[in-house]
């Protein structure tokens, strides 16, 4: 595979029609029914249109045999890289703001005389019915302790609301889904070494311990929780990490926290 340091989509794509080359050049209908993954998503993977996502690398590359954990740990760089080119390349332009269209003044004599004829009452009507509320969204049914990654809906709309980078090289991501209504946090090692870690990542509410989502692993470069979601809204929900390697105990502090509103 090639290097991360000279990484991009379409090299990416590259070594991925490399790994099936040397698996045999599958057809893509048979990898679609091994993977459990569309012919168009397996497509546009080797195509490199954009980068797949975790789940379909992860299949895919277990399905061609290839090392399952570097290919996982080549995304999580590259998308890293990839998010933050674009938020040094493409700042946020300021949003101006939509002004209501202006009403023509025979509308507002119309609702006066309402109001004048009907009372307070009929006023309330009145303002009902020239402001109609829109409808109210609706949010895909998770719980706390669900999988994200088990949840199509979740990783559909997923943003990465929170990130620090801790001891050199680890990397402390807060992840948020509207269609989801939930966070959940994630930490990846980017030295390239794994054997001997022993990984663990929590997703907590601000100030309430016992709402953590806590998650050990031993000898992996990327670890996730499993989604919290938030018991009302305008609530803080932090991230935070810890590494053992050997008898080194790397605490990844400060937590990374966002705000769900």
């Amino acid at each position: 595979m090639t290097g991360a340091d000279a990484d991009s989509v379409e090299r990416f794509a590259a070594d991925l029609r490399e790994l099936r080359l040397a698996n045999g050049n599958p057809i893509l209908e048979h990898l679609a029914q091994k993977c459990g993954i569309g012919r168009t998503v397996l497509s546009n993977a080797f195509r490199g249109q954009a980068l797949p996502t975790k789940t379909t690398v992860r299949t895919l590359v277990s399905v061609l045999g290839g090392d399952e954990q570097a290919w996982i740990t080549r995304w999580s760089r590259l998308r890293v890289a990839i998010e933050t080119a674009s938020v040094d390349e493409c700042p946020p332009s300021p949003v101006k703001p939509v002004e209501a269209p202006a009403r023509p003044p025979w509308v507002l004599a119309v609702v006066g005389m309402l109001c004048l004829a009907l009372g307070f009452g009929g006023g309330f009507v009145a303002a009902r019915l020239a402001s109609k509320p829109s409808p109210r969204l609706t949010s895909t049914a998770v719980v706390t302790g669900d999988d994200p990654w088990a949840q199509p809906a979740c990783q559909a709309d997923a943003v990465r609301k929170g990130f620090g980078t801790r001891a050199d090289h680890y990397l402390v991501e807060v992840f948020w889904s509207i269609a989801c209504n939930a966070a959940w946090g994630q930490v990846t090692r980017f030295d390239g070494n794994r054997v001997g870690n022993r990984m663990t990542v929590s997703t907590y509410l601000a100030y309430q311990p016992a709402s953590s989502q806590t998650v050990t692993a031993l000898d992996v470069q990327v670890v996730h929780t499993p989604l919290l979601v938030p018991s009302a809204p305008m609530q803080e929900i932090c991230v935070v990490g810890a590494v053992q390697v050997g008898s080194d105990n790397i605490d990844l502090a400060p937590p990374v926290c966002i705000d769900t509103h």
